[in-house]
């Protein structure tokens, strides 16, 4: 079952001085035939979720391209600065990299996007170590775990070998293709900021709730890596591994200047309203007002909307967040939602919420709650939470039969991603 009405949505330059002189000798006529040239974009998704792609840039470009009945789809773009993009499928993003002139194709079937996703065209062998990267990255994290057992200074030569190990094959691998020097930076970026993401994990896992302020003997130098350059800048966005970064920066600094304010780990609550706002005042105090500060913000204050069940706490964190944005339809987007949930709670009158069923039956909430009912909440976009809940509803449905439990997915109804979703899954439609 699924709402009508969408609720809520997958991650320094460095100059290469040896070219320098190269570069320079490029006329300023030639330089901007090249920015000028058409950048051509085309592919084919298989299995798609919805009739679309998107394509962004996070600095003005936002452009949504229409599939073909067969999945393919083709757009081209004057003046497309060079750079990466994020190309995005319902449910599914990635980082590709994109410059004037281009003429690249991707194919990639939805059921296994990254691990699918292969390019052709320019800039194909680029984009293609792009997508192997991240998902090598994936794998070595889950075999990562027990790295956190290790004192600081081992957790550290370890991670700084593996960096360097994958540092060295980019080099290797962008000699031997004679990869785009722009692109060098980016793919740069993406593997430091997947061992920044462990460095910021270390003090939680390593440490735990209960002897966590012992992280304050860690050595300075250990965050040494924070000075290296400023993460304000909105062209990160389209990096696949910058959200995890710094989601994992802001939950660290978070947690430990409220252990410290309480005067111990075990004491802070990462589902309470206190260590929501200390995230919010991180976020602000590392992002100026704008796309950045109100993506991050935006996505603490939703997920606390849609888990916390005490009304006045959920008015007070979105009072904070909307006094940290200038985006007026976030701002409404932001209190509709809470408004929406604050009316689900027990002893409140149940709202007047247009939904359907797997059947395509439309339909009032109210019509559908006959008996002493459970309404639970998930989406695609949160695949992990999805099946945790499932598995619980589950559990439940057995030892509470009297009950009556719905789910209810917030994903865009007019698509069929929802209905992908729950049949992929095999939930009880």
């Amino acid at each position: 079952m699924t709402f009508l009405s969408l609720l809520s949505r997958k991650r320094n330059y460095l100059l290469i001085s040896s070219l320098i002189t190269g570069v320079l000798l490029l006329t300023t006529s030639c330089k901007e035939e090249k920015l000028n040239a058409n950048t051509y974009l085309s592919g084919k998704i298989i299995n798609a979720h919805k009739d679309f792609v998107t394509l962004r840039d996070f600095n003005g470009l936002l452009d949504t391209i229409p599939l073909a009945a067969d999945g393919s789809f083709s757009k081209s773009y004057n003046s497309l600065q060079p750079g990466l993009y994020t190309f995005a499928h319902p449910g599914e993003y990635q980082s590709i990299y994109l410059s004037p002139g281009d003429s690249t194709i991707l194919r990639l079937n939805t059921k296994a996007f990254d691990e699918t996703l292969a390019f052709s065209g320019t800039h194909s062998k680029e984009n293609n170590y792009l997508i192997n990267l991240y998902v090598q990255i994936e794998k070595d994290d889950r075999e990562f775990l027990n790295n956190y057992k290790l004192s600081s200074s081992q957790f550290k030569k370890t991670l700084d070998r593996i960096t360097e190990a994958r540092l060295n094959h980019l080099d290797s691998i962008a000699e031997q293709h004679s990869f785009d020097p722009d692109f060098l930076c980016h793919a740069n970026k993406i593997i430091k900021f997947s061992m920044w993401s462990k460095i910021e994990r270390f003090p939680f896992v390593h440490y735990g709730k209960n002897d966590f302020l012992d992280s304050k003997e860690l050595p300075e130098s250990f965050y040494s890596y924070r000075k290296d350059f400023d993460i304000d800048d909105r062209s990160l966005l389209n990096n696949i591994a910058f959200r995890p970064y710094v989601n994992s920066l802001i939950s660290n600094m978070a947690f430990t200047s409220l252990a410290e304010e309480l005067g111990s780990g075990i004491l802070v609550d990462r589902s309470s309203l206190k260590y929501q706002k200390k995230r919010l005042a991180v976020i602000d105090s590392l992002f100026k007002r704008g796309i950045i500060k109100d993506i991050f913000a935006s996505n603490i204050t939703q997920h606390f909307i849609m888990n916390r069940k005490n009304a006045n706490e959920i008015n007070d964190l979105v009072d904070v967040f909307t006094s940290m944005t200038d985006d007026t339809e976030l701002k409404k987007h932001i209190t509709t939602t809470a408004a929406t949930y604050i009316k689900l709670d027990p002893g409140n009158e149940m709202p007047n919420i247009k939904i359907q069923n797997t059947n395509k039956d439309k339909m009032e909430l109210s019509e559908r709650v006959k008996r002493l009912t459970v309404l639970f909440f998930w989406s695609d976009d949160e695949r992990e939470y999805a099946l945790r809940v499932h598995d619980k509803i589950k559990d439940l449905r057995l030892k509470y039969p009297e009950i009556d439990f719905i789910g209810i997915n917030l994903d865009d109804s007019e698509g069929n991603q929802w209905e992908e979703a729950y049949q992929r899954y095999r939930f009880n439609p």
